[in-house]
C-alpha cells in the first residue's frame, strides 16, 4: 500500500482513509466526537484542541499505516507519545487513553511503535503547521520529512522513557478512575 500512497496529495490519502472507516471529512467540525466501548458510544465535546490534534493524528495514520482499530489506536498512541505530540495537549491526553489500553491488550505491538517513534528525525506536531501547503504535499514526501529513521538502533534511555510513560500512564488512569467513582458517588447520592 506504501507505494500506491506514496504519489498521492496527503489530502486525497485522507479521504481514502476517512472512506476506509466511515468518517465523514474526520469530523473536525462536528460539535460532538464519539468514543466506542462495545456496544456503548460515550458522546463528548470536539473542542477546538481536540480537532486540531486529530488532524495531524489521522495524517499519522495515512503515513505509518496504522489501523484506525483498537489495536492500530494503540499502536499510534505509542508512536506518537514517543515521537512527541508538542504543544498539542489534547493529542497526549488522548494518546494517553489508548496507550493505557495498549499496555493490557496489545504490550507488544505498543512496545515496537513506540520504539519506532523514538528513532524518528521529526514530527508534524513540532512545528510543522497544518494548512493547504501541507495537505497538498504528496504522502511519500511527507514520510520522508517525518517518518525518516535517525539512528538504527533503540538506546537504553529509550527503553527508560518507555518505562516512565508506562508509570505515568497508570498513575493517569487510576487517579481519572479514582476522580470518576468520587463525581459518580456525589451524583448518585443527590438523587
Amino acid at each position: 500500500m506504501k507505494d500506491n500512497y506514496d504519489s498521492l496529495k496527503i489530502k486525497d490519502a485522507l479521504q481514502l482513509y476517512f472512506s476506509e472507516y466511515h468518517f465523514l471529512n474526520g469530523g473536525y467540525d462536528f460539535k460532538w466526537f464519539k468514543i466506542k466501548l462495545g456496544p456503548i458510544f460515550i458522546p463528548l465535546p470536539n473542542i477546538k484542541a481536540r480537532a486540531d490534534a486529530v488532524k495531524i493524528h489521522d495524517i499519522y495514520h495515512v503515513l505509518t499505516e496504522y489501523k484506525a482499530t483498537w489495536k492500530g489506536e494503540a499502536e499510534i498512541s505509542g508512536w506518537e507519545i514517543a515521537s512527541g505530540c508538542g504543544k498539542y495537549y489534547a493529542a497526549w491526553i488522548l494518546n494517553l487513553g489508548s496507550f493505557f489500553y495498549g499496555m493490557i491488550f496489545f504490550p507488544r505491538e505498543l512496545f515496537r511503535s513506540f520504539m519506532l517513534g523514538r528513532k524518528v528525525r521529526s514530527n508534524l506536531y513540532q512545528g510543522i503547521p497544518y494548512d493547504e501547503g501541507l495537505l497538498n504535499k504528496s504522502v511519500g514526501e511527507i514520510r520522508n520529512l517525518t517518518l525518516t529513521i535517525d539512528r538504527k538502533n533503540n538506546t537504553v534511555m529509550d527503553l527508560f522513557y518507555f518505562i516512565v510513560c508506562c508509570a505515568f500512564c497508570m498513575l493517569s488512569s487510576i487517579g481519572f478512575i479514582y476522580v470518576f467513582c468520587i463525581l459518580f458517588k456525589y451524583f448518585i447520592s443527590i438523587f
